[in-house]
């Protein structure tokens, strides 16, 4: 894994791949300056404030630099800090939210080594492959064994540590070295209760790049650890899993299909079937001429895992009444709305969600139940609309305007344009230090918008 790492150059990867991985560095910082809006994002740059460190890296939509470790561990929280980031298409045993930690762990790196933006690009390749292929190690383990592994790496550390360590240009014994100490500090604890202000955030996303960045810079600095960490008993697999080697998935075909391009954009702020929900109304909606003024009644069937899912939290971004009743509403992205308390509870809002239901649905036969949703609309003279609903791609067209509107929102237009210029032209940049100042930018908070 070490050897192909390594020795596969930014030119070995395929151009399709890169060209998506560039675009998913410009949706993943998009959401990221919408989020430092957050109650959580401050909260962590207060932490960050006092935790100190060189002034060296830039935060995310905050006008302060810090240590490569802290800024990672800000920017990576912003990174899963909202529903607003991409998630994956395959999510066996656990692996969603990957982009968050890799790409905040290869920004610290790679500002501090003064990195070319085509390092940049590969470090958040290879940082997805490496923790994709973990994941459906976990994911085939799970299978052969009947057992349920509630975390494997839940911070992606070692996706992070490999972003890093190409970011700061480590040798290939250095990042033997750099996985081997990233494996001891793989967080592996993951819970149903995710705290107030989703501050599960700073686990999955900001834990995971401090400690990617921190392992990278201690092997550049001389540190040793255990080489050949996923070999054998008493290594990563045999540790977390119970295996003493891996299994196929690990090495097979490295370098034919490249993982991040299962990554699926979000058009709007919530969890993976709130999009479907939200994009079932807003269709409906659209195609018939209709307002909230209209309805009289929503209802949202899902298959039960799903229909679950989407029930057991009150926050817009996480339950689909709210979601459904903030579409109606106001359609758009939904993630101001769903970040101000006094919008998403208004009486208005609430009068729209006493008119929505959300069910589970027993004999659903979608082909892939975790994108589909059934949504009908009935009007108060009576008219009935129903479609099913199937999570599209998202093309770049739609990319830009959900960039603009979230950037916006963060920073006005003119600068989610600059902004916009710059990131798509990442694979040119000579010094993406140049690029990562622009997002130094006065500390703003979802109230003030």
């Amino acid at each position: 894994m070490c050897d192909w790492i390594c020795s596969t150059g930014f030119q070995d990867i395929p151009r399709e791949v890169r060209q998506f991985a560039v675009l998913a560095i410009y949706d993943g910082i998009g959401g990221n300056l919408a989020c430092s809006l957050l109650p959580a994002a401050h909260r962590m740059a207060d932490f960050v404030k006092i935790a100190s460190g060189l002034p060296e890296c830039s935060l995310i939509g905050f006008p302060t630099r810090t240590s490569a470790s802290n800024a990672a561990l800000l920017n990576g929280t912003l990174g899963h800090a909202d529903e607003v980031d991409a998630g994956e298409a395959d999510r066996a045993a656990g692996a969603g939210h990957i982009l968050a930690p890799v790409l905040a762990a290869a920004l610290a790196a790679g500002q501090i080594a003064r990195m070319h933006g085509q390092e940049v690009v590969r470090a958040v390749v290879m940082g997805h492959e490496l923790s994709k292929r973990i994941f459906r190690v976990a994911g085939r383990v799970e299978q052969e064994t009947g057992r349920t592994f509630a975390a494997i790496d839940t911070g992606k550390t070692m996706g992070a540590a490999v972003a890093a360590g190409i970011g700061l240009g480590l040798r290939r014994d250095q990042m033997e070295i750099c996985l081997g100490l990233a494996a001891y500090m793989a967080g592996s604890v993951r819970s149903a209760d995710q705290g107030t202000e989703h501050m599960i955030a700073a686990l999955e996303g900001g834990m995971g790049a401090k400690s990617g960045v921190t392992a990278a810079l201690m092997a550049r600095a001389g540190f040793d650890a255990p080489r050949n960490i996923f070999d054998g008993a008493q290594g990563f697999f045999h540790s977390l899993l119970g295996v003493n080697e891996s299994t196929p998935e690990f090495l097979q075909d490295l370098g034919k299909d490249y993982s991040i391009k299962g990554l699926i954009f979000k058009r709007h702020s919530g969890a993976r079937l709130i999009q479907v929900l939200r994009q079932g109304i807003l269709d409906l909606m659209s195609e018939n001429g209709l307002t909230a003024d209209d309805i009289a009644e929503i209802v949202g069937e899902l298959d039960p895992k799903g229909f679950e899912n989407v029930t057991r939290a009150e926050h817009p971004t996480e339950s689909g009444r709210e979601a459904l009743a903030l579409a109606a509403i106001y359609g758009g992205t939904g993630f101001r709305e769903s970040h101000l308390e006094a919008v998403w509870k208004s009486p208005e809002v609430e009068m729209m969600r006493k008119r929505i239901k959300v069910q589970a649905r027993q004999d659903w036969t979608a082909e892939d139940k975790r994108f589909s949703a059934m949504v009908t609309l009935m009007t108060k003279n009576g008219s009935i609309f129903r479609k099913e609903s199937t999570y599209k791609r998202m093309t770049e067209d739609e990319l830009d305007a959900k960039f603009y509107d979230l950037v916006g929102l963060r920073a006005g237009r003119q600068k989610a344009k600059e902004l916009a210029s710059a990131l798509k032209q990442m694979e040119k940049v000579t010094n993406v230090a140049d690029v990562i100042v622009q997002m130094e930018i006065p500390e703003r908070s979802i109230e003030q918008v």
